[in-house]
Parts: structure tokens; sequence; C-alpha cells
């Protein structure tokens, strides 16, 4: 274990010629910041601001704190035209980028800057901006992490990095860096947190606070409180607030599995994984399978993760009920995102309908229901009859193949999608897709390995807990 431990420090540990440029950066960046800045007090945030960040990882989170008394909208245009200065003055190229509310993001020389005006509060104080906690954060791991614990830290970030769940974002629902800090408060070294990650259950409380003490008296409403969220770690300047909020159930699980199998048989392959392709046989198998397999192929809309993926998802439960309406069954639903194209994908059941339907109307007691039917359906081709004591018609089927339907309904104009539900960054993209089926589709998962590795782990990683 102390070899493996040694090993991936050596490869995630920034040496010293790494952090004493970072530290000149930060410094400068301070520097002109409060000159760009004056009314505010800047402070770096994050990993870099705590001395956890890992080696190559070089974006630096930079937040302007103004007085509670400025209003959000003079907050916002004094953030942003600070951002913009400091960017120039360190001769840097910016752009907008939107959150909650909008930031800047630079680049400046090797560096990536995120500058972010928020509000300056205390511990305990209500916020006025989804940011303003993270100055506290960064205020209490400083002053709460023993320094003999940060590449402990770095170690328990780099395994969830390789297992997959680094990132509380909508992209990954997995794992802050925060958290990673807080689990080793709680528990102490690497091996430790895994030690007792092992032993989770859904529903698990950390407070290391002890905020909601004693426990036992507190679970049962904690558990209302958080419904639904599988680990359930208070963050210690915010007792209302679960720092694991965004942390997915199956990736919970993931991240228990992990650590048994870790703890079992300690390998470097955890820290650093090997992308696995489909090989011949899981891709016959899942061609066995004889189901069908539906992907919609369009242009990345060019917005932030955290817009996008809560999209797409979206999206996805918005065309998955349209199948089901009109009785085409998915067994699977998810979607894939590169650089360059989103992939909506479907495995249904069934995919093709007889022509023509039954549609079941009222009981014939029913006079002005009766009616209203069939004055709507006088020209159907087959009936109207009565079976039992209601009007039945048969009439030629809107959506006769799962394809047609989908295509049916996404080949119209992007204020229409809008209307019928799709979100207003996928409308445009979703009216101009490609749609792959058969081998088609086949083709493009051997040609992508990502995708093809993306595959593979949906339907061959067996997860348990």
């Amino acid at each position: 274990m102390e070899k493996i431990r040694t090993y991936i420090l050596k490869k995630i540990k920034p040496n010293s010629e790494e952090t004493k440029k970072l530290h000149e950066f930060i410094r400068n960046l301070l520097s002109v910041a409060k000159i760009a800045a004056p009314k505010s007090h800047p402070i770096i945030v994050g990993s870099t601001g705590r001395d956890t960040w890992l080696s190559g990882d070089h974006d630096i989170d930079l937040f302007l704190m103004y007085p509670k008394s400025m209003s959000r909208e003079e907050l916002e245009k004094r953030g942003l035209e600070s951002g913009k200065k400091i960017t120039e003055m360190l001769k840097g190229k910016w752009e907008l980028k939107y959150a909650e509310h909008p930031y800047v993001h630079a680049h400046i020389g090797q560096y990536e800057v995120d500058i972010v005006p928020c509000y300056k509060i205390k511990k305990g104080e209500k916020i006025k901006s989804a940011v303003d906690r993270s100055p506290l954060h960064t205020e209490y791991i400083i002053q709460k992490l023993d320094p003999a614990l940060r590449d402990e830290v770095r170690l328990l970030k780099q395994f969830t990095k390789g297992i997959g769940i680094y990132g509380s974002d909508a992209k990954v629902q997995g794992t802050s860096g925060y958290t990673c800090e807080l689990l080793i408060l709680a528990f102490g070294r690497f091996e430790r947190v895994l030690k007792n990650v092992a032993k989770f259950k859904p529903g698990k409380i950390i407070d290391i606070e002890s905020y909601w003490s004693p426990l036992e008296k507190f679970e049962k409403e904690l558990k209302k409180k958080f419904q639904g969220q599988p680990l359930i770690l208070i963050d210690p300047v915010d007792k209302n607030r679960n720092v694991t909020a965004a942390l997915s159930p199956e990736n919970f699980v993931k991240f228990v599995m992990k650590a048994k199998e870790f703890l079992d048989s300690p390998d470097i392959k955890f820290f650093f994984p090997e992308n696995k392709l489909l090989i011949k046989q899981q891709l016959n198998n899942l061609k066995s399978r004889k189901t069908k397999f539906v992907a919609l192929s369009f242009k990345k809309p060019d917005v932030i993760d955290d817009v996008l993926y809560p999209q797409i998802q979206k999206a996805v439960e918005r065309l998955s009920k349209l199948l089901e309406h009109h009785g085409f069954d998915t067994m699977r639903k998810y979607f894939f995102v590169n650089e360059k194209k989103v992939l909506i994908i479907f495995e249904l059941e069934t995919w093709v309908k007889p022509v023509f339907e039954k549609r079941i109307g009222p009981p014939i007691f029913a006079l002005k229901n009766s009616k209203d039917f069939l004055k709507k359906y006088s020209d159907a081709p087959f009936g109207p009859y009565v079976d039992g004591d209601r009007w039945v018609i048969e009439k030629e089927r809107e959506g006769k193949s799962a394809t047609h339907l989908l295509l049916d309904f996404l080949r119209d104009k992007p204020k229409v999608l809008k209307e019928r539900g799709i979100p207003s960054h996928l409308a445009d993209p979703l009216s101009k897709c490609d749609l792959l089926e058969h081998e088609e589709f086949w083709d493009l998962v051997e040609q992508d390995k990502n995708l093809s590795c993306f595959i593979r782990e949906k339907y061959f990683e067996r997860l348990i807990i």
C-alpha cells in the first residue's frame, strides 16, 4: 500500500517549481485585483486557495467579495467590470460565462481564472447568492485541516477521479473537492476514509461540527429534510445544507463498491484506470438482446455544463414520455456528450406498431359525450361500433414506428419545440438532428472509442453494495 501511495503522490502532488510559479502568479493576481476592484475584498477560494490542488490543475477561483448592502445589479456590474480589468492588466483574454449570475472566465498565461463576484457574509448568515459560502469553506478548511493531511486529500481526489465520480456539477453528479477535504477531516488518512466509505449505507449522515446532536434524535428529521440524497454531509458553515446533495444514487453506490474493491485488492488502476473498449463478444451480446437502439445526434450547444446537462436530461425525459405515450416502451434511456456532439440514446423494447389503432369512446348512455365522439370521428375508416356499452372506432395510427414518431416531433421550428417542452438551448440543434439506428449506430460505437467505453460501462459494469 505504501508503494502505491508513494507512486500516486509522485504523479499528482505539485513539485516545488510548479508550486512556486502558482504562488507567484496568485500573489500578482491578488495585487492587481486590489487595484482593479478597490471596493471589494479579493480572495482565492477552491483547492488552490486551500493548497489541496493536484499537479497540472491550474484552474484558479478568484472571488471578489462585496458588502451585503450592495444591490445585486451593482454587484454583477462591478464584478464584471473588475474581472475584465484584472484580465487586461495581466495581458490575458476574457469571456463572460453564466451560472447563477454572470462572471468572467480569463485565460492568463498558463492559468485559467474564474473571477466571481459574491457577497461577504459571516458564518451562519443567510446567503444572498449561491456562491457566497465559498470563501467560508476556504476559511474553514485552512483553519481545520492539518497541513500534514493535504496529501491525503490529494489521494482521495485522485481516487474519486479515477473511479469517475469527481465533480459535483450537473455533468458528473459526484463528489466535490470540498467533500474530499471534509471526509479527510472526518476520518483521517485516505485509507481510513475508504474503510468508512465501504460501510456506508444509503442515507448515511456525517455531521463534523455536531450541529444535529445527538444524531439519533435528528436522524429522521434530516433524512426527511434531505430526502432522496444517499449521503448527507452537513456543511460545517451551514447546518441546513448537504455538501453532497449533488451526489447521484448511482455514484454513491459506485463510491462504496470501489472503496471495498480497493481495500480488498489495492491497485494503481483505481487512480489511473485504463479505458476499456467494448470487445466483440460484448457487442454481439448487446445486439442479441433483440431490442432497438436509436440515437439522436446533434451539435453540442455552446453553454456551460451546469446549464447543458440538466437541459439534456429534461429533453431525454420529454422524448421518453412521447415514445411511451404512443406505446413504444423504453428499456433504457441515457445520453453521451463529447466536445462537438450530443447523443440521446434510447434502447426500445417495442418500436413498431400496427397501422391501425383502437380508440375507445364514452358509454352509449353519456349522450352529450357520445354525440361529440361520433362527430369527431365521423370519417373514421372503421366504425363507429359498440363494444360492451362503449363507442369504438379504429383509425390510422399517427406514429407507426418510434423513429417516425421522433422525427415527426422534432422536424418542426425551434419555437414550436420549446412550446412542446424541449429546453431552450436544445430546440434548434435537435430540430436538425440526425437519427441513427441499426448498423449506423453500431458503426458509430465502433468508430468512437469514448462512446465505446461509455456503452461498455453502462452495460457491463456491475454495481453492488
